[in-house]
């Protein structure tokens, strides 16, 4: 029995040294705010490194790169678009209220326009002078912002999805009706690929040979060629609403409503997956040339190897939907579904012990 007693009592004697120890950590600070609105947009930087970003609340925000909270403005309706950064540091960013407010990138109205819909989709350039999105009654819209014009291509169904523009001027966007567009500067649709699942905010990436790849709702991650041509697909377990990016390694990088980030090679072929708590519908970034960052609805920011290795994770207090944004000081922006607004800074070039901040100071702002 005295051999059980010395085994429990030098147990607990390591369990308490190790809950001592300093933790090795990769984010070292937070800055945060909380926002009386959910977060499904996802921000921008602006040239001078601001922040621009839209909320449920119905407001457009404005941040320096150090979190402080430089303008609000109001709207008439839902903020779900991804603002877009254009020529001359123009900020774009539409609304559930049927318009598109244009600004500078210290947050001051330039000019609005109201093409006749909701918008969900960020603009694009397209051609010299035109921006192309979405919208709710199923048109995919160009804008002419020198001349002020409005040209409509009708697709049936709503465009929930995220326009690329491609190398030689094209452009890729998905619908509602499962179907992927390449469209030209005439809009004129050159070809289609029809999926069986809605493609949402999943924006095409465009491969260094051509191919486009993007997810549906369907579970499938496609890769086709320009032609509307299927190259691969991969099936996951859940859907596919992110975008994918490629990483500094070449890896097609991705989440599924199954949980899982997936790193895939441009023949389609999985090299490995990181599994979270629960569903991913953010899009990931690269925050440098090893490490990529993702947030998931179990509530955490991941920071992950280019291989999918575990980094460090942030806890956020609540669902992730926004994809994250790498700053050019180094923070990683970060936002939730219950409004809270994270500046982080990761230490992945140092050899410090710190302590990961878990739970920063919060200031609610309503």
């Amino acid at each position: 029995m005295k051999y059980i007693y010395l085994v429990v009592f030098l147990l607990a004697f390591s369990l308490q040294g190790n809950s001592q120890a300093p933790k090795k950590t990769f984010l070292k600070s937070a800055q945060s705010l909380k926002f009386d609105g959910a977060f499904y947009s996802t921000p921008v930087k602006t040239q001078n490194d601001n922040v621009v970003i839209g909320s449920h609340n119905k407001n457009i925000y404005f941040f320096n790169n150090k979190g402080d909270l430089l303008k609000t403005f109001k709207t008439k309706g839902w903020i779900h678009a991804t603002p877009s950064l254009h020529k001359n540091n123009l900020i774009s960013l539409g609304s559930y209220d049927g318009f598109i407010y244009f600004f500078d990138q210290l947050g001051n109205l330039i000019k609005k326009i109201q093409p006749g819909g909701s918008i969900f989709t960020e603009l694009v350039e397209f051609g010299s002078s035109k921006l192309l999105f979405g919208m709710n009654k199923g048109k995919i819209v160009s804008y002419d912002i020198e001349n002020d014009t409005l040209q409509y291509l009708d697709v049936e169904k709503l465009v929930h999805g995220t326009p690329t523009t491609l190398s030689n001027g094209n452009v890729a966007i998905g619908s509602n009706k499962g179907e992927l567009y390449i469209i030209n500067h005439d809009m004129q649709i050159l070809s289609t690929f029809k999926t069986k699942g809605w493609i949402m905010h999943s924006k095409p990436l465009e491969l260094s040979n051509g191919n486009i790849v993007f997810g549906s709702y369907d579970k499938h991650l496609y890769t086709i060629t320009p032609k509307g041509e299927l190259v691969w697909k991969y099936k996951t377990e859940g859907k596919i609403h992110g975008s994918p990016i490629q990483n500094n390694d070449g890896l097609i990088v991705f989440g599924s409503f199954d949980g899982n980030v997936y790193f895939i090679d441009e023949n389609g072929e999985l090299k490995t997956k990181f599994k979270t708590g629960k569903k991913v519908v953010s899009t990931a970034t690269i925050v440098d040339n090893n490490t990529i960052a993702i947030g998931s609805f179990d509530k955490n920011l991941y920071l992950l190897s280019n291989h999918g290795e575990f980094i460090d994770s942030f806890d956020t207090k609540a669902k992730v939907f926004s994809s994250p944004i790498v700053l050019d000081n180094g923070n990683i922006f970060c936002s939730t579904m219950k409004g809270h607004v994270y500046f982080l800074k990761p230490n992945l070039n140092s050899n410090e012990n710190i302590t990961l901040i878990q739970q920063p100071a919060i200031l609610n702002i309503n």
